[in-house]
């Protein structure tokens, strides 16, 4: 069994070019799995991530179906890491947010928009866990 099946684990690690404005992939979904997505852990930037104001993540052309606009400008050291999530619920009484379960196939990336001023890397770290279709 693979490890990243019914268990939240880590399911990518790549490192993403903070100046690319064509979508970058992250993950792609196996043949007959779904993919739900749990966080992305950002660490490690190579420099400065100054000016690197809107980036989206998820599926899609441009990867902007789980979190969007979202900003690493005050990313300046190799020490510096954080960690994205959806909003889990809403509203009183509290009500879990409706989210997308990704099939097989489909390619979870990062579509910067306005990317760092100066050349520079960063680790996303992808989790989640897999499931059978």
């Amino acid at each position: 069994m693979d490890l990243r099946e019914n268990a939240l684990t880590l399911v990518a690690s790549v490192e993403i070019d903070c100046q690319e404005t064509d979508k970058q992939t992250i993950f792609t979904v196996p043949a007959d799995k779904v993919f739900v997505p749990f966080c992305l852990a950002v660490r490690e930037p190579s420099a400065s991530l100054a000016g690197m104001t809107d980036f989206d993540l998820g599926a899609g052309a441009n990867a902007d179906d789980w979190l969007q606009t979202i900003s690493l400008t005050s990313y300046t050291a190799i020490t510096d890491y954080g960690i994205l999530t959806q909003a889990e619920q809403s509203g009183t009484p509290l009500v879990p947010v409706k989210k997308t379960i990704y099939k097989a196939g489909d390619v979870w990336g990062v579509k910067i928009t306005t990317g760092s001023t100066g050349a520079a890397t960063v680790t996303f770290d992808l989790f989640g866990y897999l499931a059978d279709a």
